[in-house]
């Protein structure tokens, strides 16, 4: 599991950096389930990866991610992270999550995510 963390780590950093979705779409099983805390998604499979990666990515302006801990077991890793920069309007923010991976036979067969939302929240009232 620690090679597919690695792997999931350099394909958002892909994603982020230039906001390229298919190596982070690679890394999902064909029936791959992904969640994000608190918002029902309902996405599976490497298209539903595909439409998850890019809803989340258009969200921001820019963004970059700092890992501060993972942990991995032979079929699980969790992610904690820091992310930064700017929404789509300009606002800066910065927040902080976990992410969990599942691995499927080499590939990601669950992935879910849990993040502070107050960040999102006070940028909205820094909005008005």
């Amino acid at each position: 599991m620690t090679d597919m963390t690695q792997r999931f780590v350099t394909a958002l950093r892909e994603l982020h950096q230039n906001r390229e979705v298919d190596q982070l779409v690679d890394l999902f099983a064909e029936d791959a389930t992904l969640n994000k805390a608190g918002i029902p998604h309902g996405q599976k499979g490497k298209d539903g990866a595909r439409t998850f990666w890019r809803d989340y990515r258009d969200v921001f302006d820019e963004i970059d991610a700092t890992f501060t801990h993972t942990v991995t077991d032979d079929d699980l890793a969790y992610l904690e992270w820091t992310s930064q920069g700017t929404l789509r309007d300009g606002t800066d923010f910065r927040y902080d999550g976990v992410s969990v991976l599942e691995s499927q036979n080499d590939e990601i067969g669950a992935f879910r995510t849990y993040y502070d939302t107050a960040a999102f929240l006070n940028a909205d009232k820094r909005n008005k």
